[in-house]
Parts: C-alpha cells; structure tokens; sequence
C-alpha cells in the first residue's frame, strides 16, 4: 500500500546566509526570498553605513527556520504570505497589524504580525529575530485532523499574541530542540524526524496562539472503535512504518475518522496511535541493530533513520523496553 502523504512536501535541509549592505539589494533579495511584493521603506540605512542585512534559513519544505539581522527602521506592508509566520526577536522590536489585531514582541517575547491569507502592515527597529514560516496547509492539517490537502483553507488567529506565558517559554523550546537537534545535523535529518519537526511546530503553534482552525468531536467519532478497524490501522501503520505518516493518514486508510481512530487505540491498547507507532519503529530499531554490526553502522544513525532524532532520549527509551543500552546491542 502506498503512503498518503499528510505533511507537505519535504526535503533535505537546504541552507543559505547572506550579509547585504546595500539597502536596494537586501530589499531585492527579500522580495525574491519571501515570493511577494513586500513594499520596503527605510529610515538610518544609508549606503556605507556597514551591514544592512544578515539573513540565514534552514528549509525543509513544510517549514523554515529564519535568522535575521536588519539595522535601522524598517516598514513593510507585503502582500500575502500564505505562511504562518510566528517572530521571536533576542534585540529590538517589531509590530505589525492585520486584520484588525496588532502583534508585537520585544526581545525574548514572540508574536505573529500577520493572518496568512491576508495583506498586512509591519515595523521593526534594529531587530535580530528568529523567524518559524510554516506552510499553512500543515498547520490547517494538523488543526483538523484531516489530510494537509483536504484541510480547510485560511488559517484564522484570533490572537496575534500567546495565551500566556507558559505557553510562550513551550513554543520557544520546541523551535530550540527543532534547531539545534532535529537539523543540527543532516545525518539526523530523515524523513521520518523531519516530518515530525514539521508537525509538532505546527503544533506548538497552534495551542500557543488562539485560532479558529481546531475542531470539536462529533458525534461518529467513537462509531468506529471496532477491533477490526485497530487492525486494519495497525496493518497499516506496519506496512508504512518507514513512511513520514501521521494521524490522518492512518484515518484515511482505514476509513475513519480521526478521533475514532484515537479512540480505538485508547480503548483497546490504552495507547494513542502515535505512540503505537513510536512502539512499532522502536522494535523495527531494535531489529535493525542486532542485525546490525558497529564497523557500518551507528546508534546514531540508525535512530534517526525510525524517526528518533535525539539519540540520548532513543537511547533511554530503548533501554526502558529491552533493559539494555542500543550501543550493547549493536556491539553483539
């Protein structure tokens, strides 16, 4: 069976920094990266005046990770992003006004700026800022519960700022953990972890700022918790263990609903399906590994090629199910 894919398109980490001086040709070379007109205006960015413009990304197709320097005062109204765009600045500042709703964030706060759908207006002074685009038909996938392609379209935020401040600090350390373990090294970099960078900032994005995308329980939802539907989802689970699969893949296989999947998982194995599936590739790893031999083969690599990124945090799940260490089993 072929896998449906629920995560848009991803790839290889792809990266590139510049250092422009030249206010025309940062201006050019953001038009260019973001694909819309953006509409740029300047204040204390003479030519000559040293570094304009440092702009690093890390991109991965379902999202991006930006690092952006940009001196003096800077004014922007671009068209549609069609990104979920969320801000975090370490200096400076920046604001921005959409739809109606302000959002802005000073260093150490995040913010979004803009609704992803809509034309907005936005200003920032001296700012060195990350900044997380991710695609909004994820973020509209992993809201619903439905496949990336079937999910209803915009992505509406009621709120430009975060529901609190835990809830803020959680956002910052998944985009932490995403930067500096899940794409620190291309090795790790696999289909399966990043598919799960992908949604699980998609995630954090959702429950960190107030939106209208998520959606209740219905009434068929727990219809389907039938033996024969777990089977046929841990069938399917099995035959695409490899695959970058999510919750609404494995409804749709099995023709059900998300939530009556989850509820059958719940009822029968007192595990959500995702955690079934981190149990399947945790075994599939475990198979690889006594196979395996330490001259052609590493924990490390092997961890990352089922999907787990963090081999220290692989390393005491494994020991946890086998009671010993993934390096004692490869070693024979």
């Amino acid at each position: 069976m072929s896998p449906i894919a629920d995560t848009p398109h991803v790839h290889l980490p792809e990266r590139t920094q510049v250092e422009i001086s030249d206010p025309a040709d940062a201006d050019e070379f953001l038009e260019d990266l973001y694909g819309v007109k953006l509409r740029l205006s300047r204040r204390h960015a003479s030519r000559g005046e040293g570094l304009l413009l440092t702009h690093a990304r890390t991109d991965v197709g379902a999202f991006a990770i930006d690092e952006i320097y940009s001196a003096g005062y800077v004014e922007a109204s671009p068209d549609p992003l069609n990104k979920v765009v969320v801000l975090w600045p370490t200096s400076g500042e920046v604001r921005g006004e959409c739809d109606g709703l302000t959002g802005e964030a000073q260093a150490g706060d995040i913010a979004l700026v803009s609704q992803p759908h809509l034309p907005h207006h936005s200003h920032a002074q001296d700012v060195c800022l990350t900044s997380v685009l991710l695609d909004q038909s994820l973020v509209a996938g992993v809201a619903t519960g439905l496949p990336s392609s079937q999910a209803p379209l915009p992505v509406r935020f009621s709120s430009f700022q975060p529901i609190d401040a835990a809830a803020a600090r959680v956002w910052k350390d998944t985009v932490s953990f995403v930067k500096h373990t899940m794409l620190a090294d291309d090795a790790v970099a696999t289909p399966l972890v990043l598919g799960h960078a992908s949604r699980m900032l998609a995630a954090v994005t959702l429950s960190t700022f107030p939106n209208t995308a998520t959606t209740g329980p219905r009434p068929y939802d727990r219809t389907d918790a039938k033996p024969v539907l777990l089977r046929r989802a841990m069938e399917f689970m099995d035959a695409n263990a490899t695959n970058d699969i999510g919750l609404a893949d494995i409804a749709e296989a099995v023709h059900a609903t998300p939530r009556a999947v989850q509820y059958a998982f719940r009822r029968h194995l007192e595990l959500t399906p995702l955690q079934y599936l981190r149990r399947l590739r945790l075994h599939y790893a475990h198979q690889e590994l006594l196979a395996s031999d330490r001259m052609h083969s590493t924990v490390t690599d092997i961890a990352a090629r089922w999907g787990f990124a963090h081999t220290g945090r692989f390393a005491v799940l494994y020991r946890q199910t086998y009671g010993q260490s993934p390096h004692a089993t490869l070693r024979g």
